[in-house]
């Protein structure tokens, strides 16, 4: 873990409450956010969404040490009765969602490509935007009614 910064209790008026730290590319990255996923759904009174908000964390994370292999920042901000995850990398290029593979008799299943099909099942909406040092991929949780 890079740095972190809290404002864990907003006003009103004030901007939302946000948690952000910066993760270096290594294998520990996603456990690292995962962890602070579910801190922070405790701390917030969310604990509805730990798992849900640990899953695609996890994934989002996942892709970003696989795929851009720059340092990433994860900012955590919630919004009303649910969760902004937000995942910044230093590579440009946008995810996308692919299909999964057909499985066929007699050949092994094939696991790659799974992780954005998690976020898709999992979110209530997530993207991606280009900004100039890289990307921001986002996902938004609500707590289930």
């Amino acid at each position: 873990m890079t740095q972190q910064q809290q404002q864990l209790t907003g006003e009103p008026g004030e901007p939302a409450p946000y948690v952000t730290v910066g993760l270096l590319p290594d294998p520990d990255a996603p456990s690292l956010a995962r962890t602070l996923v579910a801190d922070t759904c405790l701390a917030w009174g969310l604990p509805q969404l730990l798992h849900p908000a640990r899953r695609v964390i996890s994934e989002l994370v996942t892709n970003a040490v696989e795929h851009a292999g720059t340092d990433v920042q994860v900012t955590i901000t919630r919004r009303r009765e649910g969760l902004h995850l937000a995942v910044c990398d230093g590579n440009a290029q946008l995810p996308r969602l692919r299909a999964l593979a057909p499985v066929r008799r007699g050949t092994p299943l094939d696991d790659r490509g799974q992780g954005l099909q998690v976020v898709q099942a999992t979110a209530t909406r997530w993207g991606a935007v280009r900004i100039p040092t890289g990307k921001i991929v986002w996902a938004v949780l609500q707590c289930p009614d």
